[in-house]
């Protein structure tokens, strides 16, 4: 049974099965710390550390239904469900890592009982605010 760790969770949950609950949950990721598997950054286990300007950093990546998709977790808890050993990880504002980003997939908690794929496409929608308007005329 999936238990929600944090508000971001709790409204991926409900817009899993209520449209209504949408918006809010749109809203909340553009505003809330994501994480990505990095696995080549050098880090210090247990430590946080800043990009440097222009650092280039290697995302990890799956294929899934015949694209690239940067797997992305809603909480640290979910990366230890996903992956069992050390794995170093960035953490930025949603909406920061799908501008650093762009036109790129991203699936939300992969393997979990709550996912959530963000095609490119979406992503866009959701950048632009036109998201709102779609779901909006969706009722």
């Amino acid at each position: 049974m999936f238990e929600p760790k944090n508000s971001l969770e709790a409204l991926m949950q409900a817009a899993a099965t209520d449209t209504d609950a949408a918006p809010a949950f749109y809203q909340a990721l553009l505003e809330t710390e994501i994480y990505i598997l990095t696995p080549d950054v050098p880090m210090i286990p247990g430590r946080r550390r800043s990009l440097k300007y222009q650092e280039k950093i290697n995302i990890a990546t799956v294929e899934f239904q015949g694209m690239r998709w940067h797997q992305a977790f809603t909480s640290k808890a979910r990366i230890s469900d996903y992956v069992k050993e050390p794995e170093t990880c960035l953490g930025a504002v949603a909406r920061n890592l799908f501008d650093m980003l762009p036109h790129s997939n991203f699936w939300l908690n992969p393997l979990s009982e709550c996912q959530k794929p963000l095609p490119a496409s979406e992503i866009a929608l959701l950048t632009s605010g036109k998201i709102f308007e779609v779901l909006g005329k969706a009722k």
